[in-house]
């Protein structure tokens, strides 16, 4: 009987392992990934003025400052007429009135024309008030920094505040019991186990109760196969 079973066990385990290293799909995940948004933009209106926030304490430089020629046949094709409270900018097809207001609130800070993010690396291209575009471009890690920036004070930062975490144990622990069926005994069990990589060191001690023949010590390792598909 115990000879079968262990054939029986043999067997399966081979065809676990076979299926494991050729046979079975890894799913590829699909590069453009669908996002729904679980919210609706909002317009708040305030009745405060708005007043920049105080900037962090470390100041942070610029990688990059990149200077652009100004496209003088775009410009020279537009024309300013003035009002009493707007700059209207006309052109062959269309035209645009700007408020007078939009150039004297912080009439020293350039405009924001564009804004790219990535994983490590951020970049402004700015519309100096002189008429000259620029890119700035930083270095950035958000997992450990704050930003925030102003014409002002620049790009300023402050280290994230982490919450404390918890010691990693130095092995995980097991303890509980079970049939032994080849002995027809109930056990009692413990486990210690240790990963390193793909690498994982164990012990093992199972106690027969009513029959120590079925009691066992046992120290190994395994090694975690990793398979994909290309």
């Amino acid at each position: 009987m115990n000879k079968v079973l262990s054939t029986i066990l043999i067997i399966l385990l081979s065809g676990i392992l076979v299926w494991a290293l050729f046979f079975r799909k890894v799913p590829v995940p699909d590069p453009i990934v669908s996002i729904s948004y679980q919210y609706k933009t909002d317009t708040i209106w305030k009745d405060t003025l708005y007043v920049p926030g105080e900037p962090y304490p470390v100041s942070t430089p610029p990688i990059h400052i990149i200077k652009y020629i100004s496209d003088t046949a775009l410009i020279n094709a537009l024309r300013i007429q003035l009002s009493e409270s707007q700059v209207i900018i006309i052109g062959l097809k269309d035209s645009i009135a700007i408020s007078k207001n939009y150039l004297k609130q912080y009439p020293r800070n350039p405009k924001l024309i564009a804004f790219d993010i990535k994983k490590d690396t951020m970049a402004f291209g700015l519309l100096q008030i002189t008429g000259q575009v620029e890119e700035r471009e930083w270095p950035v890690d958000f997992t450990a920094w704050n930003y925030n920036w102003s014409y002002s004070t620049g790009l300023r930062r402050e280290a994230v505040q982490k919450p404390p975490t918890l010691k990693e144990p130095f092995a995980n622990y097991f303890v509980g019991g079970g049939v032994d069926l080849l002995y027809k005994s109930p056990y009692l069990s413990g486990r210690i186990e240790k990963d390193w990589a793909s690498i994982r060191l164990y012990g093992t001690i199972d106690v027969g109760l009513l029959k120590s023949e079925s009691s066992s010590i046992k120290l190994g390792v395994d090694y975690k196969i990793q398979w994909r598909d290309r």
